[in-house]
């Protein structure tokens, strides 16, 4: 009996923080509802959500990579930008309301989702504008499928100053930490767990390469999908979501802009003739 009763306490001490941080995400996801006339595409990884509008040239819009990052990046873009497009906006895999599976992410995945969903839903060649490590991916999977492809607009790309070396032992090993259910679980909720101001994030921009245009609080999408979403996260602070597009850019051979490292936000850079004038 003495044996049994100390499994079971040994077994209540690690379901207690198991338990109380799937209630926690439940709760804190209710305040994410869904989007209007959203869609899903079922892709081999999961099913990925996404909103079309308008009528015209496809347009995709790619948010960037980062603590409750998801298509509502988008949700201040200007009219004059889309009036001419059939828009597309994408949560792309492991966050938003897309599905958050417990795996492990990498530059390929999400270079892959982008022409997939190009390929699979779009159907036709598509201006592309992605913002961060979304950008970078962008620019691979040029590579991979340019016939998917008009034009491409990056801000604030990752994978040319920042974001482009490759994982070290030391990264790896904090992917690993990371990614332990209980460990991993509470560092993220640690992250993301109250609105989080730029200041905040400064470190991990620096040193971590965290995205320049993360907004000013978090997305209770952060919470979506329960835990797993701490997945992607841990593979960007650790470097591997890295992606080295300095070689790739000059064999990019569509209309191609890209805006500096040092905007930050989306809405006043989405507003310029410039932007307006190349997306058509």
């Amino acid at each position: 009996m003495k044996l049994l009763t100390k499994l079971l306490i040994a077994g209540g001490i690690i379901a207690a923080p198991i338990i109380y941080n799937r209630l926690d995400f439940i709760n804190r996801a209710r305040f994410s509802p869904p989007a209007e006339n959203e869609k899903f595409y079922g892709w081999r990884y999961g099913k990925i959500r996404y909103v079309v509008y308008g009528t015209g040239t496809p347009l995709l819009l790619i948010h960037g990579i980062y603590p409750g990052a998801s298509l509502d990046e988008w949700s201040d873009i200007s009219s004059s930008i889309t009036r001419n497009h059939c828009v597309y906006k994408l949560d792309l895999l492991g966050f938003g309301h897309s599905d958050k599976p417990n795996m492990s992410f990498s530059a390929y995945i999400y270079t892959s989702l982008i022409n997939d969903f190009m390929r699979d839903v779009i159907g036709s060649p598509t201006i592309v504008v992605a913002s961060d490590y979304a950008a970078a991916y962008a620019v691979l999977g040029y590579r991979m499928g340019g016939k998917l492809y008009r034009k491409l607009l990056m801000i604030a790309p990752a994978g040319i100053s920042r974001g482009h070396t490759l994982p070290t032992f030391k990264g790896s090993l904090f992917k690993f930490i990371l990614e332990l259910p209980i460990i991993g679980t509470f560092a993220y909720r640690s992250l993301v767990a109250r609105p989080i101001k730029r200041k905040a994030f400064g470190a991990l921009r620096n040193k971590r390469n965290i995205a320049a245009n993360i907004p000013d609080s978090l997305s209770p999408s952060a919470f979506v999908g329960g835990p797993n979403a701490r997945m992607p996260i841990a593979a960007l602070i650790s470097g591997f979501l890295n992606a080295n597009i300095k070689n790739s850019i000059s064999n990019v051979h569509i209309p191609m802009l890209i805006l500096s490292n040092a905007c930050y936000g989306l809405s006043d850079i989405l507003l310029s003739k410039r932007v307006v004038d190349f997306v058509g």
